[in-house]
């Protein structure tokens, strides 16, 4: 590579003085990078004299050549560099659906607009198939529910609390209160996330039901918050949501703040290799705490 840069410096001055200034060479050593390279290709790329430097045939159709050889390898460094900085690469993100109402869009800004270069990878997944994901390292990162269960070969970084809403069908006896105690859904439908694919949501809100004096009537399981949504829209029963959930409404729902439980709903971003930069870089804009909301 050194000797083709020195061909391209003499080809496109004509000078073996210029070319060496440009190169920080002496004229001697770069005579000798050229004559070595001729005896490399074993043809002759130059015709010289004492007054005057052309370029051979041979010459004339390497030059092309070295000038698109150099331009790959200055790009190939330069994606290298990047890359060990974290600046260039591949982003590979899973995410929870809750995720995309209030903490994924200012994080995914934030990050293109300081890594322009990074090809972001994003899937939205159950909290256990995020959770398995980072395991098997199909991504570098999740956004994730928490508590995930046996966590003890994750890092978490909590980025995310808030309150869980109650929405009820906007003809439902509840949709004219401000508040409702939790007590009071001991005769209302529930429409919860499947305990097989969720089983610490689903657990998490059954035990605050039996923690207020009933069992929950879960009349419905869906698999995503919006399916939940839509079926309260629908009129099928009421379901725990979470705040942000107000930035996505449904017509025909109301959503009610509950009382006599604090129920929320707590994201993380979990991961398992602490020396990805291109991870590193999009956990430096993670919050590092819980954020109210």
């Amino acid at each position: 590579m050194r000797h083709l840069r020195s061909f391209l410096a003499v080809a496109e001055e004509l000078h073996f003085g210029r070319a060496a200034k440009r190169l920080f060479l002496v004229q001697s050593a770069l005579s000798r990078q050229i004559s070595a390279l001729e005896r490399e290709l074993d043809v002759a790329l130059l015709e010289r004299d004492r007054h005057h430097v052309n370029l051979t045939p041979a010459g004339r159709a390497l030059l092309e050549d070295v000038r698109q050889l150099l331009g790959h390898a200055d790009e190939t460094t330069r994606r290298a560099r990047a890359a060990g900085r974290g600046t260039a690469g591949t982003l590979r993100l899973g995410f929870i659906a809750p995720a995309l109402y209030a903490v994924l869009p200012p994080l995914l800004r934030a990050f293109r607009a300081r890594n322009p270069e990074v090809r972001l990878v994003l899937e939205e997944m159950h909290n256990q198939q995020a959770v398995e994901s980072i395991r098997t390292r199909r991504v570098q990162v999740a956004l994730v529910r928490l508590p995930v269960g046996q966590s003890t070969d994750l890092h978490l970084r909590p980025i995310h609390s808030e309150e869980v809403l109650l929405a009820v069908p906007e003809d439902h006896r509840l949709a004219g209160r401000s508040d409702v105690p939790l007590g009071d859904l001991a005769d209302t439908d529930l429409i919860l996330i499947a305990r097989g694919l969720e089983p610490e949501l689903h657990d998490y809100y059954t035990s605050a039901c039996a923690e207020a004096g009933f069992a929950a009537r879960v009349a419905h399981e869906v698999d995503r918050t919006h399916v939940a949504l839509g079926l309260v829209a629908s009129g099928l029963g009421a379901a725990f949501v979470p705040a942000s959930a107000r930035r996505v409404a449904q017509p025909g729902v109301v959503l009610v703040r509950l009382t006599g439980a604090e129920l929320r709903l707590r994201m993380a971003a979990a991961w398992t290799d602490a020396a990805d930069p291109v991870l590193a870089r999009f956990l430096d804009l993670c919050p590092d705490g819980a954020k109210e909301a």
